[in-house]
């Protein structure tokens, strides 16, 4: 939140419409309710979900102290609980508004395949892995329910130039981190978002990967 109200007030008047920020905790379910009655109460309705929130940790799934089971708790309800939860709402909203919406679920190419890698990824492919899964299980009870204004995409991205991995203990810079791996930026991303928006109401893609060329 506070880093979107500082883009806010860099560009102040050459924002084309208004932006709002509103805190949320994806890994709470009483947050997550909390957020989407405000959203309600200010805008009635909602037409594009994003669910973008993800967290990794330097911890091992066989570690059983208490400190690695409350990261890897965290994982499994950031990247995975929280954005079920997220998309039930905004599903709900979309409804109300009888009107075309969206939903685009970060999962990664960690969640369609695992590399043999020397660092510890925990549960962080899992959760991708389950988000991939749900991305179609959601497409599919639309179609059943015969939704053909919601679409949903999977997007998958491969490594992307952020301070997660600094976030969860790997290195101390990004720069350090991603210095030899093949990557891509988060512009990168967001212009694939546009691209999703801008396809016909009749087209769904249902998959989207997104890596660097030499990657």
């Amino acid at each position: 939140k506070e880093k979107t109200d500082e883009v806010v007030k860099e560009f102040g008047d050459g924002l084309k419409g208004k932006i709002h920020t509103h805190k949320c905790d994806v890994t709470s379910l009483e947050s997550i309710k909390e957020t989407f009655k405000w959203i309600e109460e200010c805008f009635d309705t909602i037409s594009i979900l994003v669910n973008n929130a993800g967290c990794s940790f330097n911890v091992k799934v066989l570690d059983t102290s208490d400190e690695a089971t409350e990261k890897l708790e965290k994982v499994i309800d950031t990247n995975f609980r929280g954005l079920v939860h997220m998309t039930r709402e905004a599903v709900r909203l979309i409804n109300k508004s009888g009107d075309y919406g969206m939903i685009i679920n970060m999962s990664s190419i960690l969640g369609h395949k695992i590399p043999f890698v020397k660092v510890p990824v925990n549960l962080y492919p899992p959760t991708k892995h389950a988000v991939t899964a749900f991305s179609e299980i959601l497409r599919q009870e639309l179609v059943v329910a015969a939704n053909d204004k919601i679409r949903v995409t999977n997007l998958s991205p491969g490594h992307v130039f952020t301070d997660i991995a600094v976030f969860a203990g790997y290195t101390k810079s990004a720069e350090a981190f991603y210095k030899k791996l093949p990557h891509i930026q988060p512009e990168d991303i967001a212009q694939s978002v546009v691209y999703l928006l801008s396809t016909p109401p009749n087209v769904n893609v249902t998959e989207l990967t997104i890596a660097a060329v030499e990657g």
